[in-house]
């Protein structure tokens, strides 16, 4: 356990220093939905947090909770947190009353709802950043759903800025792969937390996920040298259009 904690430390370490994601006394909200990511995020953000970093900071975790949201273990996973040390706010939202009428609810639209409640918070607040959990696997698997479905060539960053939000979206778990949060969340005995519901479709993402493991044939270090890619465009050898009229 110990060797698998200082990885991922360092790891998101990384993240942190290499992407420029944190200023000196900055505040960071944490999304906390209780899944393995934003819990392996939250404990390395504490543990950051209180041993004195070399960028200052503070952080807190916050917790979408939503009106159709289900806890098969319940809620402990709260107490959990609170316990290593970060202050955790639950605000409900009833997602399905604000869906437009003739629109159908699917797991991006939720998605959005519940970032836009952390940016409302962090406003309130005054912090400066929020923390998501997407690790190193998510990079990637948006990085081909966007070549297939949108033509272009995007992912999430690790630090991005909004152009109508004063804060910045951080991910630190950007060289983690989901692999190691998965053994490091049962290590500490908390894979069974978790919110499920019953419009979590995602196949598109699945689908990306099983071309990634069958390019990589599930080695590390393939995926790090993919992600690697991502921040080594040669664009010499990119093809650019000298017109568009054809």
């Amino acid at each position: 356990m110990a060797d698998l904690e200082k990885r991922i430390a360092r790891k998101v370490d990384k993240a942190l220093l290499q992407f420029g994601m944190l200023k000196k006394n900055d505040h960071i909200i944490i999304g906390l939905s209780g899944g393995k990511d934003s819990l392996a995020l939250s404990y390395h953000l504490a543990r950051k947090a209180a041993a004195g970093y070399p960028v200052p900071f503070t952080a807190e975790a916050v917790h979408v909770r939503t009106d159709f949201a289900t806890y098969p273990v319940g809620e402990d996973f709260l107490k959990i947190v609170e316990s290593w040390g970060l202050k955790v706010t639950v605000i409900d939202v009833a997602v399905k009353e604000r869906l437009k009428e003739g629109c159908k609810l699917n797991c991006w639209w939720c998605s959005t709802q519940r970032r836009l409640e952390l940016a409302r918070y962090a406003a309130k607040t005054g912090a400066a950043r929020i923390a998501l959990g997407h690790h190193l696997d998510d990079i990637l698997e948006t990085f081909l759903m966007n070549m297939v479905s949108k033509a272009e060539l995007s992912t999430m960053l690790p630090t991005m800025s909004y152009d109508h939000y004063p804060h910045t979206i951080i991910r630190p778990l950007a060289w983690t792969q989901e692999i190691e949060i998965r053994e490091f969340v049962q290590k500490l005995d908390l894979e069974s937390f978790t919110c499920t519901c019953p419009w979590d479709t995602r196949s598109p993402r699945k689908t990306a996920r099983r071309a990634i493991e069958e390019l990589t044939s599930g080695n590390p270090g393939k995926k790090d040298a993919m992600f690697r890619a991502l921040l080594n465009p040669n664009n010499r050898y990119l093809p650019v259009a000298v017109s568009e009229r054809i």
